[in-house]
């Protein structure tokens, strides 16, 4: 289950030229071929062709050649897919230097299999087999994927990643990465000593264990001894199928029993870190959705590691649901009343940056539409991390559209994309609310993968103003080829007057800035409800440097606090929406508390800045904020001036006048005549101040 992980994967390094990211390993006891000042003996670092004769090494180095960069690699393994063509960018760079690239694949006799992976994903270098695991034994090589640089007299000169994108399997370094491989290719071309010679890999793990006999000898014990069709199959089914299945944006299936087999271990590594599945939560109230994995699952899971895999009788398997077809609209719900296309065709290029794009969806009604269900459906689930829709004025995003389209956000030749860029900045001024309390501009549903449509209350609406567009801020990842992407909104509309509204309330976290070498700096908000209202759910929203958020909520006249929602290891790239299975009422007074940590130390690998720097409270992916939003129902609006934005807004504006004291970067200043004008290097559209 190699987690969400891949689904957010960006790659843009720049060397002088264009290089990106490895991932790499965990055991701190993982042997170091650099221990050792011999050489490798040479008969070690021949390789198989395909053929069946030997190449041996120099045959691989070339009579020209400086260096062989063997990169251990598999065609399933995501991170395998997804650095492809990185690699061979990097190759293609080095090449005329004389270093040679080749790739092994240990773990796979197809070489169908092998040729359509080193096809689809545009490598060029030659890729052989290491079935026996001679080079891989040789090398120390534990993890795809991974690379071992060897000089022409054999011996290793720099093995792990190609950059430092992922220290931790799961977690991506904001930020620009290191790169890692290239720095020692150029050191070893200039004759310099490796800056690092040795760095550590966190992939796929090689050698996972052959397919075991379906029907290992039963333990002596009348205990029961779970199968994969009793047992790890049902668990698969309501855990993890729904991403891991063909087309959604589980990077591997987990269908059948070969599937199961594969990837066993590596689910349980990622069951115990709380990275999958993904987005875990902890609370006193029930909310809908898949809960995670319990102790006696987990338990089961292991004891049919232990126990050698059995595949058991297929008669045994309970009757399982049928898989919600992703590929259309909520089928429960109807047809939609209204299905708006993407105006234009996203395409993303097979490497370079994640793009954040305002995807804008004409709409543009003369009337207000009440909706009871809207859901955001991408046509291609591999690159859609993760979308938030909302409306805005025909006219704020025209003005959006002129002043940050175009190619803003874009890092590879190849991407296109309609809409505007949105690097987790506004990037327009937020219109004010009507007359009448009702917000021109918000948030109103969510898309993550597994999750459908957002279904409101039975006796409630959202609100959608007349003459508002639909947008949808879409987080577009990279699979190391060329993909697009055309997605569809769906609307359904409420055909009687709904007796409440639904309102977006932001509870803001006080601060102006995280200070740097601080690993747990507290950030506290409030809201307290003006009059008595259902609260259906809430999407908490914080950046990089959040190690937990919790959400608690107190009676009127009561002291214990009940815990609402708590997300133990936070993820920016999961920003899920979580709703009750039923609205829960509370009254007039109920005081709604969230906090958070924030880690803005060099331990953590989320930290975009190296060291640590101020972390200030604004709006971009490298700022941080505490901004929970919650979603409630009532008779009347709760925030009919929008005042709960306004004081977020606001503490917004006090970080940036302390930021520009701090950095000296005066919006006004004095001229020679002592008139105050507007200072000569202020930038109206720089976020940050």
């Amino acid at each position: 289950m190699l987690t969400g992980m891949v689904k957010s994967r960006a790659l843009l390094w720049l060397l002088s030229y264009l290089v990106s990211g490895l991932l790499l390993a965990t055991d701190p006891a993982y042997p170091s071929p650099m221990d050792a000042a011999e050489p490798i003996p040479v008969d070690h670092l021949s390789v198989q062709a395909a053929d069946g004769r030997t190449v041996p090494f120099s045959d691989l180095v070339g009579p020209d050649g400086r260096a062989v960069c063997f990169a251990f690699l598999h065609p399933s393994c995501p991170l395998c897919q997804e650095y492809a063509p990185v690699l061979d960018h990097v190759a293609a760079g080095f090449a005329k230097a004389g270093i040679r690239f080749v790739g092994l694949i240990c773990e796979s006799d197809d070489l169908k299999e092998v040729e359509a992976y080193r096809r689809e994903y545009g490598i060029t270098f030659p890729i052989h087999l290491d079935t026996d695991f001679r080079l891989a034994e040789a090398l120390n090589a534990t993890i795809t994927p991974e690379v071992v640089l060897v000089d022409r007299d054999h011996r290793i000169r720099y093995a792990g990643r190609i950059d430092d994108r992922y220290k931790i399997r799961g977690v991506m370094s904001p930020g620009d990465a290191e790169p890692e491989l290239a720095n020692a290719i150029q050191d070893l071309l200039a004759g310099r000593e490796i800056r690092e010679p040795r760095t550590k890999a966190a992939g796929c793990p090689i050698d996972r264990p052959e397919r075991p006999s379906s029907s290992p000898a039963a333990p002596a014990t009348s205990k029961h001894t779970p199968t994969f069709f009793s047992d790890v199959l049902p668990f698969l089914h309501t855990q993890c199928q729904k991403c891991h299945s063909p087309h959604q944006a589980g990077p591997f299936n987990l269908l059948t029993y070969d599937d199961a087999v594969e990837w066993a271990e590596l689910a349980l590594e990622e069951i115990d870190a709380k990275r999958m599945p993904p987005a875990q939560i902890e609370s006193d109230f029930e909310f809908a959705g898949t809960k995670p994995p319990t102790a006696v699952e987990v338990a089961m899971l292991r004891e049919w590691v232990a126990a050698g895999k059995p595949e058991g009788d297929a008669a045994d398997m309970p009757k399982l649901a049928p898989l919600p077809d992703s590929t259309v609209f909520q089928e429960d719900l109807g047809p939609p009343d209204i299905v708006i296309e993407q105006p234009e065709m996203t395409q993303l290029g097979s490497r370079g940056n994640d793009v954040y794009r305002n995807i804008m969806f004409p709409l543009n009604r003369p009337e207000d539409l009440r909706v009871r269900a809207i859901q955001f459906l991408p046509s291609n689930r591999k690159v859609v991390h993760h979308a938030l829709v909302g409306h805005l004025p025909r006219e704020t995003a025209e003005q959006a559209m002129r002043e940050h389209g175009g190619r803003d956000g874009f890092s590879h030749p190849d991407d296109r994309a309609g809409g505007f860029q949105d690097s987790h900045g506004i990037g327009f001024r937020v219109p004010p609310v009507r007359e009448d309390g009702q917000p021109r501009a918000s948030f109103v549903s969510g898309y993550v993968p597994g999750v459908r449509a957002t279904v409101a209350p039975d006796d409630a609406a959202v609100v959608i103003p007349a003459g508002c567009d639909l947008s949808a801020q879409v987080h577009y990842v990279r699979t190391g080829k060329l993909e697009t992407d055309s997605s569809r909104l769906g609307l359904w509309l409420e055909k009687q007057p709904p007796r409440k509204v639904m309102n977006m309330i932001y509870l803001s976290g006080d601060f102006a800035v995280v200070p740097p070498g601080v690993t747990d700096f507290r950030v506290r908000g409030s809201y307290t409800l003006p009059q008595d209202a259902d609260f259906v759910g809430v999407v908490p929203h914080t950046h990089q440097l959040a190690r937990w958020v919790e959400l608690r909520v107190t009676l009127p006249d009561e002291k214990q606090p009940q815990l609402l929602l708590r997300v133990p290891q936070w993820d920016y790239n999961w920003q899920s929406p979580y709703k009750l299975k039923q609205p829960y009422r509370f009254p007039a007074g109920t005081r709604f508390d969230a906090e958070c940590s924030f880690d803005n130390s060099s331990a953590n690998p989320r930290n975009p800045f190296d060291p640590p720097q101020n972390v200030w409270h604004n709006e971009t992916i490298n700022d941080e904020m505490l901004l929970p939003m919650f979603m409630f129902t009532s008779e009347k609006p709760l925030d009919a001036k929008g005042e709960t934005f306004k004081k977020f807004y606001f503490t917004i504006v006090r970080s940036r006048l302390l930021r520009r004291l701090v950095d000296q970067r005066f919006k006004y200043v004095a001229d020679p005549q002592g008139n105050v004008v507007l200072s000569p290097d202020f930038d109206p559209d720089d976020h940050r101040y």
